[in-house]
């Protein structure tokens, strides 16, 4: 469990730390290009395991991390497009609630054994995501853009899926090689992008903007470092990993944002946290010492 509860974590810092990037202005897109190449050093640092170029592409993994890559900077673009178009409330739920597709994934290509209190604890962990990140709209929408929310519920829920398709054929000594070239090519993509946007070069060495990068892609690295190793020691089904790890991290950041931030929420947010306090009894078997 010290493994899924250092996923959580780590995906918590990046929302605190992406808050207090929008709060003081700091450019997102040079930020994302940074945090990617400083996941892919750490990667390279913690690597102990000796490599050549033919073993590597012809490794088992290497389609899933450069699929990774790629969907990365794919999700990131939707997430800022979807935002603009349809509107903040419906881009965070279709996100949040892609943790469907991993959990899905995880149970039907990996026979995971179906049990009554298990799927009631998944309906339970996706109405809790639901409630907790739920905003109402402040403005009507262009229905030609609905598509914008069903494409990023399917790329971050593909990228988590990927990431449970490579943890079944990854050793333990390859995990961080996967994950550093996983964020290399993520890197790479968003340099050569960069060339296309209003991304200026001397905002890769903006002291603030290195600093934010390095944060997060620390805590980067450290999600899906963590994420692996969790699948593989928590003891729990790996769908019920996808959906501990999606709750908690809500779940963190809302107490986070409430305490700390001072943001107000609305009753509804409250009853998803207490909903997502639930499903993690009922997902990981606490309930037995209680009952």
């Amino acid at each position: 469990m010290i493994f899924l509860l250092l996923s959580i974590v780590c995906s918590t810092v990046i929302a605190i730390v992406f808050k207090v990037q929008n709060k003081l202005n700091i450019k997102l897109f040079p930020v994302i290009v940074i945090n990617y190449f400083a996941a892919t050093f750490l990667g390279f640092l913690l690597n102990k395991t000796q490599f050549s170029f033919l073993e590597l592409v012809s490794s088992d993994w290497i389609y899933s991390a450069l699929g990774i890559g790629a969907l990365l900077i794919v999700g990131f673009y939707l997430i800022g497009y979807s935002t603009q178009k349809i509107g903040i409330a419906i881009t965070t739920i279709s996100n949040k609630m892609s943790v469907v597709v991993p959990m899905l994934f995880s149970m039907l290509f990996f026979t995971e054994v179906f049990t009554k209190i298990k799927i009631v604890g998944i309906f339970i962990a996706l109405l809790s995501v639901f409630f907790s990140v739920y905003r109402k709209r402040t403005k009507e929408f262009d229905l030609k853009f609905i598509y914008l929310p069903v494409l990023l519920f399917i790329t971050i829920g593909a990228i988590d899926s990927i990431v449970k398709l490579a943890q079944s054929t990854l050793t333990e000594a390859q995990i961080p090689i996967f994950t550093a070239i996983s964020f290399g090519i993520s890197g790479l993509t968003g340099v050569a992008v960069s060339f296309f946007n209003d991304t200026k070069f001397r905002d890769f060495f903006n002291y603030k903007i290195v600093l934010t990068g390095l944060l997060i892609g620390t805590a980067n690295f450290g999600s899906m470092y963590f994420m692996i190793y969790a699948l593989n020691h928590s003891g729990l089904d790996s769908s019920v990993v996808f959906g501990v790890n999606n709750i908690g991290v809500i779940s963190l950041s809302i107490l986070f944002a409430f305490f700390i931030f001072k943001e107000k929420l609305k009753f509804v947010n409250w009853v998803g946290v207490l909903l997502s306090i639930f499903a993690i009894i009922l997902l990981t078997g606490f309930y037995k010492l209680i009952i």
